[in-house]
């Protein structure tokens, strides 16, 4: 069939405004990987291949064959080929159009459009999480059927089942059913690939300007992907928890990563730390059921600072420090007798009240507060850190470097037996008291730190022994990743 003029149209461009409006369709050359074949719905007929004139997001023009005259109105079942790509659709030739006297148009609707983004998103059967606009994530990809062309999409939305992107108006090539090979980058997370399928397209103006809205299901999505995608969702997004994360398929590696570590300040922070600590003691069982977030405070909380850790205002992490006087009683005294051949009062700071808010657990948000307190309270005439522990929690706590005292006790709000456990944090800092891959995993970056502030002063032995054990900080990541994450279901 002799090619038709792919050159503008006069006035019956203005026929087909109903099938492209607002967009101005792509000529599709000879050269072009773009094949239609069409036959009319509901028959036996075989699809025949017809020439594609324009195509659009939103419809398209097909050279109506004069040995197979279509009338407008009627029903047909639709097959595009972009780029390799086949794509199946029920449409309906909802115009005709005499473009002279030798060729004639079909013009076919194939997408219907939106009026706002909600209405895209009104068939997502679970959570979407908005993207932050001072932290987009952005992706591209090669334009389908097009050589050394590519899109560039801004990802508004995300969903376990897939995307929401938006994109300028001016890329033609994209219709309902293409697959998308997505190179994403995600803002202080990272890059991952995945592919997507495109589920729906509309028109938006809500940013000033129309703009494509392309609603998309993932193809392909390994978990690593899912995994940086989740950092990111946990960071930048109304993402509330790490429970509801999880619960779709994501698996941050770091909540630390989106938490702010402070010291108290606030009426309002202190009350959400009683909060917390009620929260953190009943999923453990460690507390009587009756008792009130009031019950969680004491004399303590008054004379002692208190860490909190912030996610997106919320307190999910708190530890309470308290310095001693060496005529001063400790904390740990009311419950027990201090054996005279310990360290001093004023040699030790007690660390109590540590909790992490139960929808944020098996994660680094316990360690990540650790390292925080060894940064910002570690001081040099106190270089003895004192804790107690249930039996639940020991091993971690052993793990980085406590020691066991063989002191227990009872207490008197909280269940269950106490161990008490003593190390000097100097020897675990450089890595004396615990084993080089949880010192890679949890200390090393405090290490660094507190040399390079001057307050860790390490000896010659000390340089030789954790410059060998650096070479296990490979191993090291991968065995805290493993050991910390919890395995999708």
């Amino acid at each position: 069939m002799q090619q038709p003029n792919t050159g503008l149209r006069s006035r019956f461009d203005l026929d087909f405004s109903e099938i492209h409006d607002p967009l101005l369709p792509a000529d599709i050359r000879k050269q072009d990987r773009v094949i239609a074949r069409i036959r009319k719905r509901d028959s036996d007929d075989t699809y025949r291949e017809i020439q594609v004139w324009k195509l659009s997001p939103l419809g398209v023009e097909l050279v109506n064959d004069p040995a197979h005259p279509s009338k407008k109105g009627e029903r047909i079942d639709l097959e595009i080929t972009i780029g390799g790509q086949r794509t199946y659709f029920e449409g309906l030739i909802v115009d005709l159009v005499l473009q002279n006297e030798d060729i004639s148009l079909l013009g076919i609707r194939i997408s219907n459009r939106a009026h706002s983004p909600t209405q895209l998103g009104e068939k997502r059967r679970s959570t979407r999480w908005i993207c932050s606009d001072d932290f987009f994530p952005t992706c591209v990809c090669p334009t389908p059927g097009r050589y050394n062309e590519y899109i560039y999409f801004k990802i508004r939305d995300i969903s376990k089942e897939g995307l929401q992107l938006s994109c300028s108006l001016r890329n033609k090539y994209l219709i309902v059913g293409t697959a998308l090979n997505l190179t994403a980058s995600f803002p202080m997370v990272g890059d991952v690939s995945f592919a997507v399928k495109i589920t729906r397209i509309g028109i938006d103006s809500g940013e000033g300007k129309d703009q494509l809205i392309v609603g998309t299901e993932f193809v392909e999505l390994y978990q690593s992907a899912k995994n940086t995608i989740g950092q990111y969702l946990l960071q930048f997004t109304n993402a509330e928890s790490l429970t509801e994360l999880r619960a779709d398929g994501f698996f941050p590696q770091s909540v630390s990563r989106g938490t702010d570590y402070q010291f108290l300040k606030s009426e309002e922070d202190y009350d959400q730390v009683l909060d917390l600590r009620l929260q953190a003691h009943s999923a453990g069982s460690t507390i009587a059921n009756d008792l009130k977030s009031a019950d969680m405070g004491d004399i303590y909380d008054s004379n002692s600072r208190i860490v909190i850790g912030k996610y997106k205002g919320r307190v999910i992490a708190s530890a309470r420090i308290h310095f001693n006087l060496l005529e001063e009683q400790m904390e740990h005294e009311r419950h027990l007798i201090w054996p005279t051949d310990l360290p001093r009062r004023d040699q030790i700071f007690e660390l109590t009240r540590v909790c992490t808010h139960p929808e944020f657990r098996s994660n680094d948000l316990l360690a990540s507060m650790l390292r925080f307190i060894a940064t910002t309270c570690l001081q040099p005439q106190r270089p003895w850190v004192l804790v107690s522990s249930t039996d639940a929690l020991l091993p971690f706590y052993e793990k980085i470097g406590l020691k066991r005292t063989g002191l227990r006790y009872d207490h008197p709000v909280f269940q269950g037996n106490q161990n008490v456990l003593l190390s000097n944090a100097y020897d675990i800092l450089l890595g004396r008291s615990v084993h080089p891959l949880y010192w890679n995993a949890i200390w090393r970056e405090v290490y660094e730190y507190l040399v390079e502030a001057g307050v860790l002063v390490p000896e010659a032995m000390d340089r030789a022994r954790l410059r060998a054990y650096r070479l296990l900080a490979p191993f090291a990541a991968l065995f805290h990743r493993v050991s910390k994450k919890p395995r999708p279901s």
